[in-house]
């Protein structure tokens, strides 16, 4: 697989002025974050096989032999057709196709998120954005398939090139009205809903998607909102793990947001100190935390 130095250029979204939102290549090299490989994604295929086939029309049935090629054979996304978006929109928006081929169809995503590669799926959907809309309904979606997008969130972590793509800021118009979405607005609420989620699953996705998160420079209301869920989460008795993870995330993005979320921790609470002592490296996250407090009036 290509260095982060190497990643593949693959053609961007475009926005009315005719250029990409987001550079094409990362101002720094790119940080590998917090993925989960423990895949049978024969399996996985095989399901996916199993709930739609009897749903798809002749041209849905050659998308997943198309499919097998990618994710069984290994041949690369590059034998998928333009039109596979579409495909997806079926299976993601459909609402007579069932939950179980949308958990499978994630997943494989989730497995193919470890080649850059993967971009060229993502890139694909820049008219559609299929995966996105589908992504912004987390709340409302069954357990299992909250879990199955929040992981995928995480791998796309695996390659520069797809994580930068979960920060894309150009808008479209929400499905059904309401505020237009963008793809940072998607990934907050998916790290957001995941973190306050209701399973341990989703609550350690979205711990390692909020580290994830603070490897990339986000704008400061991005920051704000995170910084909200990770102290409302920090409101209960979590494990080292997840309390490392989002204590290193608080850190950057008082880092970013240099007024706002230091005032935010402030106002909501608790103080990092609530954690003094869990852990070594805990506490060296929490040291930077509360100088930077010391030093922020409350208003």
């Amino acid at each position: 697989m290509a260095g982060a130095e190497e990643q593949i250029e693959i053609p961007t979204e475009v926005s009315e002025g005719g250029e990409p939102p987001m550079p094409r290549r990362e101002k720094k090299p790119h940080e590998k974050g917090i993925t989960f490989r423990e895949f049978d994604h024969v399996k996985d295929f095989e399901d996916l096989v199993k709930t739609i086939v009897q749903l798809c029309d002749g041209e849905e049935q050659e998308r997943l032999r198309e499919m097998e090629d990618w994710i069984v054979k290994n041949e690369g996304a590059w034998v998928l057709p333009e039109g596979f978006n579409s495909f997806l929109g079926s299976v993601f928006h459909k609402p007579d196709w069932p939950s179980a081929g949308r958990i499978a169809m994630v997943r494989l995503l989730s497995y193919g998120a470890e080649q850059d590669d993967i971009v060229y799926i993502l890139n694909m959907d820049r008219k559609d954005h299929t995966v996105m809309n589908y992504a912004q309904k987390i709340d409302r979606l069954p357990i299992t398939e909250q879990e199955s997008l929040a992981m995928f969130f995480c791998n796309l972590f695996e390659t520069g090139s797809a994580s930068q793509w979960l920060l894309y800021t150009s808008e479209w118009d929400a499905p059904g009205g309401g505020l237009p979405l963008s793809n940072i607005r998607v990934t907050t609420k998916v790290a957001v809903s995941a973190l306050l989620g209701d399973t341990p699953a989703l609550v350690d996705y979205g711990s390692a998607l909020m580290s994830n998160l603070a490897t990339k420079e986000v704008f400061d209301d991005v920051c704000s909102e995170l910084a909200m869920a990770i102290l409302q989460f920090f409101q209960g008795k979590p494990p080292e793990e997840q309390v490392f993870r989002c204590m290193k995330a608080l850190g950057k993005f008082c880092s970013i947001a240099k007024r706002d979320v230091p005032q935010l921790v402030k106002m909501i609470g608790p103080e990092p100190s609530k954690f003094s002592g869990m852990s070594p490296r805990v506490d060296e996250l929490i040291k930077p935390i509360m100088a930077q407090l010391a030093t922020v009036p409350m208003f």
